[in-house]
Protein backbone atom coordinates (compact mmCIF):
# COMPACT_ATOMS: atom_id res chain seq x y z
CA UNK A 1 0.00 0.00 0.00
CA UNK A 2 1.28 3.12 -1.18
CA UNK A 3 2.15 5.25 2.07
CA UNK A 4 2.99 8.69 0.80
CA UNK A 5 6.85 8.54 1.93
CA UNK A 6 8.78 10.17 -1.09
CA UNK A 7 10.24 7.62 -2.30
CA UNK A 8 12.89 8.27 -5.58
CA UNK A 9 13.15 4.80 -7.23
CA UNK A 10 11.72 1.22 -6.62
CA UNK A 11 14.00 -2.20 -7.36
CA UNK A 12 11.96 -5.17 -8.18
CA UNK A 13 13.31 -8.37 -8.07
CA UNK A 14 12.33 -11.63 -9.30
CA UNK A 15 12.53 -15.33 -7.76
CA UNK A 16 16.18 -15.75 -6.36
CA UNK A 17 16.12 -19.54 -5.15
CA UNK A 18 19.13 -19.28 -3.11
CA UNK A 19 21.18 -17.79 -5.60
CA UNK A 20 22.82 -15.69 -3.20
CA UNK A 21 26.01 -14.02 -5.08
CA UNK A 22 23.49 -13.23 -7.68
CA UNK A 23 20.87 -11.57 -5.64
CA UNK A 24 23.69 -9.73 -3.76
CA UNK A 25 25.15 -8.40 -7.15
CA UNK A 26 21.96 -7.03 -8.40
CA UNK A 27 21.24 -5.09 -4.98
CA UNK A 28 24.99 -3.50 -5.09
CA UNK A 29 24.16 -2.72 -8.60
CA UNK A 30 20.90 -1.31 -7.96
CA UNK A 31 22.70 0.98 -5.10
CA UNK A 32 20.54 -0.67 -2.43
CA UNK A 33 23.70 -2.09 -0.26
CA UNK A 34 27.57 -1.69 0.23
CA UNK A 35 30.43 -3.68 -0.07
CA UNK A 36 29.97 -4.86 3.58
CA UNK A 37 26.16 -6.13 2.67
CA UNK A 38 24.63 -3.20 4.71
CA UNK A 39 21.82 -1.31 3.42
CA UNK A 40 23.27 2.18 1.71
CA UNK A 41 19.67 2.98 -0.47
CA UNK A 42 18.04 5.45 1.58
CA UNK A 43 14.05 6.42 0.65
CA UNK A 44 14.57 3.44 -2.24
CA UNK A 45 12.54 0.82 -1.91
CA UNK A 46 13.58 -2.95 -3.26
CA UNK A 47 10.24 -4.82 -3.63
CA UNK A 48 11.30 -8.87 -3.46
CA UNK A 49 8.72 -11.07 -5.87
CA UNK A 50 8.80 -14.48 -3.00
CA UNK A 51 10.53 -17.60 -3.48
CA UNK A 52 13.27 -17.29 -2.16
CA UNK A 53 14.38 -20.80 -0.92
CA UNK A 54 14.95 -24.20 -2.74
CA UNK A 55 16.98 -25.23 -5.76
CA UNK A 56 19.75 -22.70 -4.99
CA UNK A 57 22.89 -23.36 -2.83
CA UNK A 58 22.09 -20.51 -0.43
CA UNK A 59 18.49 -19.86 0.47
CA UNK A 60 18.80 -19.24 4.18
CA UNK A 61 21.55 -16.41 3.42
CA UNK A 62 19.47 -14.69 1.83
CA UNK A 63 17.04 -14.95 3.61
CA UNK A 64 19.18 -13.76 6.45
CA UNK A 65 20.17 -10.48 4.36
CA UNK A 66 16.21 -9.60 3.27
CA UNK A 67 15.73 -9.77 7.22
CA UNK A 68 18.72 -7.45 7.74
CA UNK A 69 18.38 -5.41 5.34
CA UNK A 70 14.73 -4.73 6.06
CA UNK A 71 15.43 -3.46 9.31
CA UNK A 72 18.23 -1.21 8.49
CA UNK A 73 16.17 0.28 5.45
CA UNK A 74 13.27 0.91 8.06
CA UNK A 75 15.49 3.33 9.90
CA UNK A 76 16.98 4.94 6.93
CA UNK A 77 13.26 5.79 5.60
CA UNK A 78 13.41 3.13 2.86
CA UNK A 79 11.59 0.16 2.70
CA UNK A 80 11.98 -3.58 1.92
CA UNK A 81 8.98 -5.42 0.66
CA UNK A 82 8.82 -8.63 0.39
CA UNK A 83 6.35 -10.97 -1.01
CA UNK A 84 5.13 -15.04 -0.32
CA UNK A 85 5.60 -16.88 -3.04
CA UNK A 86 4.19 -20.46 -3.80
CA UNK A 87 7.65 -21.83 -1.81
CA UNK A 88 7.34 -20.31 0.94
CA UNK A 89 3.33 -20.79 1.10
CA UNK A 90 4.30 -24.58 1.14
CA UNK A 91 6.61 -24.19 3.88
CA UNK A 92 3.82 -22.07 5.85
CA UNK A 93 1.40 -25.06 5.02
CA UNK A 94 3.32 -27.34 6.16
CA UNK A 95 3.81 -29.37 2.90
CA UNK A 96 7.28 -30.10 3.20
CA UNK A 97 7.95 -32.14 -0.08
CA UNK A 98 9.23 -29.59 -2.50
CA UNK A 99 11.69 -28.31 -0.11
CA UNK A 100 15.23 -28.60 -0.02
CA UNK A 101 15.25 -28.53 3.40
CA UNK A 102 15.50 -31.25 6.30
CA UNK A 103 12.33 -30.95 7.95
CA UNK A 104 13.77 -30.39 11.08
CA UNK A 105 15.19 -27.37 9.36
CA UNK A 106 11.98 -26.66 7.81
CA UNK A 107 9.38 -26.19 10.55
CA UNK A 108 11.98 -23.78 11.96
CA UNK A 109 11.64 -21.91 8.80
CA UNK A 110 7.65 -22.59 8.94
CA UNK A 111 7.24 -20.73 12.40
CA UNK A 112 9.55 -18.31 11.38
CA UNK A 113 7.36 -16.86 8.49
CA UNK A 114 4.39 -17.18 10.12
CA UNK A 115 5.62 -14.78 12.58
CA UNK A 116 6.53 -12.97 9.61
CA UNK A 117 3.73 -13.23 8.05
CA UNK A 118 1.30 -11.85 11.10
CA UNK A 119 3.79 -8.83 11.83
CA UNK A 120 3.26 -7.63 8.65
CA UNK A 121 6.96 -8.27 7.51
CA UNK A 122 5.88 -10.62 4.79
CA UNK A 123 3.03 -10.49 2.54
CA UNK A 124 0.69 -12.03 -0.02
CA UNK A 125 0.59 -8.52 -2.20
CA UNK A 126 1.44 -5.21 -2.65
CA UNK A 127 0.61 -1.55 -4.91
CA UNK A 128 2.22 1.41 -5.56
CA UNK A 129 2.01 3.86 -8.23
CA UNK A 130 -0.71 2.11 -10.32
CA UNK A 131 0.98 -1.28 -9.97
CA UNK A 132 -0.38 -4.37 -7.95
CA UNK A 133 2.75 -6.27 -7.43
CA UNK A 134 1.97 -10.51 -6.31
CA UNK A 135 3.72 -13.64 -7.01
CA UNK A 136 1.91 -15.44 -9.61
CA UNK A 137 -0.41 -12.79 -10.95
CA UNK A 138 -4.25 -12.25 -10.56
CA UNK A 139 -6.10 -14.20 -12.89
CA UNK A 140 -10.10 -12.22 -14.46
CA UNK A 141 -11.49 -15.18 -12.44
CA UNK A 142 -9.82 -14.07 -9.19
CA UNK A 143 -10.77 -10.30 -10.42
CA UNK A 144 -14.22 -10.98 -10.74
CA UNK A 145 -14.51 -12.25 -6.99
CA UNK A 146 -12.89 -9.29 -5.47
CA UNK A 147 -15.33 -7.06 -7.67
CA UNK A 148 -18.22 -8.75 -5.68
CA UNK A 149 -16.14 -7.24 -2.08
CA UNK A 150 -14.53 -3.99 -3.17
CA UNK A 151 -16.33 -0.91 -4.17
CA UNK A 152 -13.91 -0.14 -6.66
CA UNK A 153 -11.28 -2.37 -8.36
CA UNK A 154 -8.22 -1.13 -7.72
CA UNK A 155 -4.36 -1.93 -7.63
CA UNK A 156 -4.54 -0.45 -3.80
CA UNK A 157 -7.68 -1.74 -2.98
CA UNK A 158 -7.27 -6.00 -4.19
CA UNK A 159 -3.92 -5.61 -2.80
CA UNK A 160 -5.24 -4.06 0.78
CA UNK A 161 -7.72 -7.01 0.53
CA UNK A 162 -5.62 -9.97 -0.64
CA UNK A 163 -3.52 -8.90 2.67
CA UNK A 164 -6.53 -9.76 4.97
CA UNK A 165 -6.96 -12.75 3.33
CA UNK A 166 -3.90 -14.03 3.65
CA UNK A 167 -3.36 -13.31 6.98
CA UNK A 168 -6.26 -14.64 7.89
CA UNK A 169 -5.56 -18.00 6.31
CA UNK A 170 -2.34 -18.01 7.87
CA UNK A 171 -3.80 -17.23 11.23
CA UNK A 172 -6.56 -19.98 11.47
CA UNK A 173 -4.14 -22.64 8.97
CA UNK A 174 -7.27 -22.69 6.48
CA UNK A 175 -6.06 -22.33 2.78
CA UNK A 176 -9.25 -22.29 1.08
CA UNK A 177 -9.88 -19.14 -0.38
CA UNK A 178 -9.30 -19.13 -4.33
CA UNK A 179 -6.42 -16.96 -4.02
CA UNK A 180 -4.57 -20.63 -2.91
CA UNK A 181 -5.36 -22.53 -5.78
CA UNK A 182 -3.67 -24.62 -7.95
CA UNK A 183 -4.46 -24.98 -11.64
CA UNK A 184 -4.44 -28.16 -13.51
CA UNK A 185 -1.03 -27.45 -15.14
CA UNK A 186 0.40 -28.05 -11.72
CA UNK A 187 -1.31 -31.08 -10.95
CA UNK A 188 -4.16 -29.24 -8.97
CA UNK A 189 -7.62 -28.76 -9.48
CA UNK A 190 -8.86 -25.76 -10.79
CA UNK A 191 -8.20 -24.62 -14.54
CA UNK A 192 -6.69 -21.19 -12.87
CA UNK A 193 -4.39 -20.90 -10.32
CA UNK A 194 -4.30 -18.11 -7.51
CA UNK A 195 -1.76 -15.78 -6.83
CA UNK A 196 0.62 -18.02 -5.77
CA UNK A 197 0.65 -20.88 -8.18
CA UNK A 198 -0.37 -19.40 -11.71
CA UNK A 199 1.54 -19.69 -14.63
CA UNK A 200 2.11 -17.51 -17.15
CA UNK A 201 0.51 -19.15 -20.01
CA UNK A 202 -2.61 -19.62 -17.93
CA UNK A 203 -2.72 -16.01 -16.83
CA UNK A 204 -2.38 -14.74 -19.72
CA UNK A 205 -4.76 -17.05 -21.13
CA UNK A 206 -7.15 -15.92 -18.57
CA UNK A 207 -7.63 -12.42 -19.24
CA UNK A 208 -6.39 -11.50 -22.70
CA UNK A 209 -5.52 -8.02 -21.48
CA UNK A 210 -5.14 -7.79 -17.26
CA UNK A 211 -7.77 -4.63 -15.75
CA UNK A 212 -4.77 -3.63 -13.24
CA UNK A 213 -1.25 -2.92 -14.15
CA UNK A 214 0.81 -6.11 -12.68
CA UNK A 215 4.29 -7.08 -12.06
CA UNK A 216 4.62 -10.87 -11.36
CA UNK A 217 7.45 -13.74 -10.94
CA UNK A 218 6.96 -17.26 -10.60
CA UNK A 219 7.37 -18.53 -14.30
CA UNK A 220 10.88 -18.27 -15.61
CA UNK A 221 11.55 -15.69 -18.67
CA UNK A 222 14.02 -15.09 -21.10
CA UNK A 223 14.05 -11.48 -20.21
CA UNK A 224 12.00 -9.07 -18.53
CA UNK A 225 10.03 -7.00 -21.46
CA UNK A 226 7.25 -4.05 -20.40
CA UNK A 227 4.98 -4.34 -22.86
CA UNK A 228 3.76 -7.61 -24.24
CA UNK A 229 0.02 -6.03 -24.62
CA UNK A 230 -1.35 -8.24 -21.64
CA UNK A 231 -0.44 -5.32 -19.11
CA UNK A 232 0.95 -7.57 -16.70
CA UNK A 233 5.36 -7.57 -16.94
CA UNK A 234 6.75 -10.94 -15.72
CA UNK A 235 9.78 -10.50 -13.76
CA UNK A 236 11.19 -13.85 -12.45
CA UNK A 237 14.31 -14.11 -15.35
CA UNK A 238 15.81 -16.96 -13.66
CA UNK A 239 19.09 -14.58 -11.67
CA UNK A 240 21.14 -18.28 -12.34
CA UNK A 241 20.63 -17.45 -15.94
CA UNK A 242 20.28 -13.61 -16.24
CA UNK A 243 20.60 -10.53 -14.46
CA UNK A 244 17.92 -8.42 -14.52
CA UNK A 245 15.65 -6.20 -12.33
CA UNK A 246 13.06 -3.50 -12.97
CA UNK A 247 12.93 0.03 -11.59
CA UNK A 248 10.89 2.18 -11.33
CA UNK A 249 11.28 6.37 -10.97
CA UNK A 250 8.25 8.13 -10.60
CA UNK A 251 5.64 5.37 -11.84
CA UNK A 252 7.74 4.60 -14.84
CA UNK A 253 9.10 0.84 -14.99
CA UNK A 254 12.72 0.22 -17.00
CA UNK A 255 14.77 -2.46 -17.27
CA UNK A 256 18.43 -2.81 -16.04
CA UNK A 257 20.45 -5.79 -17.28
CA UNK A 258 23.75 -6.46 -15.46
CA UNK A 259 26.89 -7.57 -17.86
Amino acid sequence: METGKPYRQVIVIGDVHGQYDEFVLLLQHAGLIDKELNWCGGRNRLIQMGDIFDRGPQPRQVDDLLDKIQRQAGNDQGDVIRLVGNHELELLMSNFLISGFSKEEAKLVRDKLKRQVLNLEIRAAYAYKGFLFTHAGVTHKLMRIFKMQLDTLSENNVAVLTNMIFREAIKHEFFRHPIFNISIHRSGTDKFGGIFWEDLDDLFASCPRSELRQVVGHTPVDEIVLDNGRNIIPVDVGLHRKLQYLKIVNGEPEVVTVS
